[in-house]
């Protein structure tokens, strides 16, 4: 195959496709019986002519009739197997590849999923994915094969009449001189189109994602006009790549139609001068319009060889994402004393956290306190390893917590944010998430939760349906059910980043009094007062540094800044 068609992103996907090899072979194995059936039809065309109708022997007719009948329904038969397998394979490899990358997304580092839209990535899983299947399935046997259909037809059509080949022949490199002449602009629409098609997605997902914002701030024509400019731009980009694919089909369908009268006229004369039959002229004739069948198929699979170098890169660009780094081989320790050392970290060239260190004994509680934007949630998103410091280490039992096993970390420290989301499933799934726990163990943990203190409210208790992102509770509820979901897992260390912020300061209150019972450590980033002097320490931030760190009472008198954020920030 031309390397100038072929690029370095469609050679990569074709390499890829190996894997689908079963499936392949079998679309070969269909399609050649099929092609079979194609080439003796010409030939069974040309002997009922000549040989049973101008022949005048009718004794035959129905035995010819009856071969020329079967192969004509043996190649429809064939031909619909084969269309249904290859259209039951593609559904098949696109959702193993929609999988696939789920499982990659999974698996990226918290840093590369939160700077990449998630509109492009759901473009790319639900949309371009569909296509990418149909290249690894479908459009290299697709190429391959049409090139041996074409190959067979021409054979044919050198046995039958050299002279007429040649005529068909010459309108060939018109053929390829249109391909060449649009190739070009096809590839760059087709890039275009799905740049715009993934913002499309974007900027609909942040849209209804904020439509009860939307409607408060009353400003559903304004946001409908973004959407309405978003769609419109991928509207055109569309119609450019229609306009540039059409350019390429409808030039090949101008070839195919200025070959039937030079065919007729050619062979209307050599039939007159005794070289050809009237049979051979007519299966000639009929067949060699299947010649431009394969061309045609072949001109679509090349020109979809240029939206494949797009849809490959974009879905490759995913599967060579770094992953997590989990080749840690220890296990949690028995003492997980916690150790900040010398820890700074950078996002997006700016200076997040500098410096810090800390030490968090065995089953401490301590608070977090600090201005809007100082680093707090950052330094927990270190310790549950969704990013990794910049400089610095963070030591669990003096070990750095990259030599843990990834796993292990996250089944031990369990960090509940305020604004973490529900899943569109029953309040007990939302909690258990599909891991086996007892009734004692499930009872305890929405206890602990006080979960038990509004399920009731609920239609159907427990298996009340939450709604998409835990929308059908209050965010206080919510908030609670998360709670429980990490209590109920028994983890060594607790994170609570503003977890309570909607639950009022009553049932708050209780929470914190039931997680004391827990043997695990207790970090907690608050705005409440009642819940800062729960703990047995607090660390005060200030961009991105620790500038102070005692009990609330030596805080007040030796922190200026802890005594301005209590004032000015904190719920008392």
């Amino acid at each position: 195959m031309n390397s100038t068609i072929v690029s370095k992103n469609v050679k990569r996907l074709f390499k890829y496709s190996k894997k689908y090899k079963r499936q392949i072979f079998n679309i070969y194995l269909l399609t050649f019986f099929s092609y079979l059936l194609l080439v003796a039809n010409p030939f069974i065309l040309r002997f009922l002519i000549d040989n049973v109708i101008t022949a005048e022997r009718f004794s035959l007719i129905p035995s010819v009739m009856a071969i020329f009948l079967t192969i004509i329904i043996g190649q429809f038969l064939i031909g619909l197997a084969t269309d249904y397998y290859s259209n039951m394979y593609q559904i098949s490899v696109t959702k193993k590849e929609q999988i696939i990358l789920y499982n990659k997304i999974q698996k990226i580092p918290f840093l590369y999923s939160d700077k990449t839209l998630l509109g492009d990535f759901l473009t790319r899983i639900v949309s371009d994915v569909s296509e990418v299947a149909n290249f690894l399935i479908l459009t290299k046997p697709s190429i391959y094969l049409n090139l041996l259909q074409l190959a067979l037809i021409l054979t044919v059509l050198f046995l039958f009449s050299w002279h007429l080949t040649i005529v068909v022949l010459a309108t060939i490199p018109f053929y390829y001189l249109i391909l060449n002449k649009f190739s070009k602009n096809f590839q760059q629409s087709s890039s275009e189109e799905r740049k715009e098609y993934s913002n499309v997605m974007e900027n609909l997902r942040e849209k209804i994602e904020s439509i009860n914002t939307v409607k408060i701030l009353t400003k559903e024509s304004f946001f409908q006009q973004k959407v309405s400019e978003r769609t419109e731009n991928w509207k055109n980009s569309m119609k450019k790549y229609v306009r540039d694919f059409l350019k390429l089909d409808q030039g090949i369908y101008l070839i195919i139609s200025i070959t039937t009268p030079l065919i007729l006229g050619v062979g209307g004369y050599l039939m007159m001068s005794n070289i050809l039959t009237i049979g051979t002229l007519l299966a000639f004739y009929q067949f060699s319009t299947w010649l431009f069948v394969p061309l045609k198929n072949i001109n679509e699979q090349l020109a979809q060889l240029q939206r494949a170098d797009t849809l490959s890169q974009r879905f490759f660009e995913i599967l060579d994402l770094p992953e997590e780094e989990s080749d840690g081989i220890y296990s949690f320790p028995k003492n997980y004393d916690i150790k900040y050392n010398k820890v700074s970290f950078t996002y997006k060239d700016e200076l997040v956290l500098k410096d810090i260190n800390l030490y968090i004994d065995k089953n401490e509680k301590i608070a977090i306190v600090g201005t809007s934007g100082s680093g707090k949630s950052t330094m927990m998103n270190l310790l549950v390893r969704l990013y990794d410091p910049t400089s610095g280490e963070i030591l669990l039992e003096d070990k750095n917590l990259k030599e843990y096993n990834l796993q292990e970390i996250r089944e031990h420290i369990k960090l509940v944010r305020g604004n973490d989301p529900l899943f569109n499933m029953s309040v007990k799934e939302n909690i258990m998430l599909g891991d086996e726990f007892s009734d004692q163990e499930f009872n305890k943990a929405v206890k602990k939760a006080k979960v038990d203190k509004f399920i009731n409210l609920l239609d159907e208790g427990y298996d009340t349906m939450v709604g998409e992102r835990g929308s059908k509770l209050s965010d206080g509820q919510r908030q609670r059910v998360a709670i429980a979901r990490a209590l109920i897992r028994e983890p060594k260390v607790l994170i609570l980043d503003e977890a309570t912020s909607g639950v009022d300061s009553q049932t708050e209150e209780e929470i914190f009094e039931e997680i004391k019972e827990y043997d695990m450590t207790l970090i907690i980033i608050s705005h409440r007062l009642s819940t800062i002097r729960k703990a047995d320490k607090v660390v005060v931030l200030k961009d991105g540094e620790i500038i102070g760190e005692g009990t609330h009472n030596e805080l007040i008198e030796s922190s200026p800044v802890y005594k301005e954020i209590i004032e000015s920030q904190l719920v008392v």
